[in-house]
């Protein structure tokens, strides 16, 4: 059986052999409207598919078009009025101020072990909202804030008045449940600085750093990090790049490296890092860090994070616990001289041993000598704070009541390294002269009485167990019920 190839427009329909009977000629048109109606059905759900991913990318236009829109209204201008002695073209460079940029400043804090140094790296946050997208811009970071109040504090009179306590109690729990603005980390002044580089582009690297200090018209020798270059590559390195050149003379580049250095070297030597590109001022009301990477802050108010600087700090370790409010042991690190970190208040990524083990706050507003970081818990430093039973008793004396509380203190390590231990417990103060306080046992802590705080300062040895003991008393009237534990 023939059938020519085509749609419905076929002519003629025959076997090679004979004619086309009956039963051939319905079981063609048969198979032809089983494949008609495959085909139809096919194309069918190729066209609903086609309609549902025209759907979605309309969608997904119209979302990217919101999102480029949102917090973007442009508006106002700038009028300069200028007065020059000699006509001429000049470069300006506009500042302003804007409150819609802040930089948030937060850290990654990163220590191997007990025993060694402890790297902090500086970052930020930057959010624009100024309805201007900034392309490779080079920013510079403030800790000063342009809006605020610069006059100093004066006293005025203070006059006595009655005060209504529901309003004074309402009053401070509104205070209470509001996030200090200094927590919070903002720091605004983001300043954008857009100079003109076009004089330097024109401009190769050498001729920028001495290259005529070189004698003689032949091209010398260029070393960059330890390899030779050529001239073509050379003309290809990024100014901003550069760390440090130093113009090698005939006599001792030669002597360096060897008879290809007999018109004497060049030998640069590129930023390492990205701290490298990060210059800071310390001013005397402020910190500015000026960043020469260009960088592309978009004004849809999400965060856009650069690295500022890493330091490394000589650290003291160690182990400080509070089981009366947390069983477990926190790793502090004990900074001194911190001082001259030039910390900011914001939130810090603890990554101990190369594992991240948690967040935690750095607030420098602290008037102490030296600052405690905490780097997390420790699970096997275990401790146990159990009431002693055997020794804590009722008394009846007349019409008071003699109730004393003792309680142990366990503490076990279970590392492989010898620590050293900040404990500490307290016990109760009285402010009515009706109950009288007194602490009997503290095993040799010392106690800082203002605030009834016990500190124990332990050496503890690798699986060694130490243990202390707090006990008190209070004599109070034994009709009166009292929280001693």
């Amino acid at each position: 059986m023939i059938v020519q190839p085509g749609t419905k427009a076929n002519k003629e329909i025959k076997g090679s052999q004979t004619g086309l009977n009956v039963t051939e000629l319905i079981k063609l048109m048969d198979y032809y409207k089983l494949k008609s109606t495959e085909l139809q059905n096919e194309l069918s759900a190729l066209k609903n598919k086609k309609d549902k991913l025209s759907a979605l990318a309309q969608k997904l236009q119209n979302q990217a078009e919101e999102e480029q829109n949102k917090n973007s209204t442009k508006g106002g201008r700038v009028i300069l009025q200028l007065s020059a002695a000699m006509a001429g073209e000049q470069e300006f460079t506009i500042s302003y101020i804007s409150q819609n940029a802040y930089w948030t400043p937060y850290y990654d804090v990163k220590a191997e072990d007990i025993k060694s140094p402890l790297k902090i790296i500086y970052k930020a946050k930057i959010v624009q909202t100024t309805g201007i997208d900034w392309k490779k811009v080079k920013l510079s970071l403030s800790t000063s804030s342009p809006s605020q109040y610069g006059a100093a504090p004066l006293f005025k009179s203070w006059f006595l008045s009655y005060i209504n306590p529901v309003t004074k109690m309402e009053r401070d729990l509104s205070k209470s449940n509001t996030i200090p603005s200094a927590l919070a980390g903002r720091v605004a002044g983001a300043q954008l600085r857009n100079q003109s580089s076009a004089g330097l582009k024109n401009e190769t690297i050498i001729r920028l750093r001495g290259e005529n200090s070189i004698s003689g018209g032949q091209a010398p020798l260029y070393i960059v990090n330890g390899t030779m270059m050529g001239n073509a590559d050379i003309d290809k390195l990024d100014p901003n790049s550069i760390e440090d050149i130093q113009v090698l003379q005939a006599g001792p580049a030669t002597a360096l490296y060897g008879s290809r250095a007999a018109n004497g070297a060049i030998v640069i030597t590129l930023k390492d890092g990205l701290e490298d590109y990060v210059s800071v001022t310390d001013n005397a009301l402020d910190v500015t860090y000026d960043i020469e990477l260009p960088y592309d802050v978009p004004t849809n108010g999400k965060q856009q994070i650069t690295t500022l600087k890493e330091t490394t700090v000589p650290v003291i370790y160690k182990y400080y616990a509070v089981p009366k409010l947390d069983k477990d042991a926190y790793l502090l690190a004990e900074v001194s001289d911190w001082e001259k970190l030039n910390l900011l208040p914001g939130e810090a990524n603890i990554i101990f041993e190369g594992t991240y083990v948690g967040k935690s706050f750095i607030d420098p507003a602290s008037t102490n000598d030296t600052l405690n970081l905490t780097m997390g818990k420790d699970k096997r430093v275990i401790i146990k704070r159990e009431k002693l039973t055997d020794y804590s008793s009722v008394k009846f004396l007349g019409t008071n009541k003699l109730q004393t509380i003792t309680y142990e203190l366990t503490v076990k390590n279970n590392k492989k390294d010898s620590i050293a231990l900040i404990l500490k417990d307290q016990y109760p103060i009285s402010t009515n002269k009706e109950i009288e306080v007194e602490l009997i046992q503290s095993t040799d802590a010392a106690n800082n009485a203002e605030i009834a705080v016990l500190t124990w300062k332990l050496d503890i040895a690798p699986g060694e167990s130490k243990k202390v003991r707090i006990s008190y008393s209070a004599k109070y009237p034994k009709g009166k019920i009292l929280n001693l534990n």
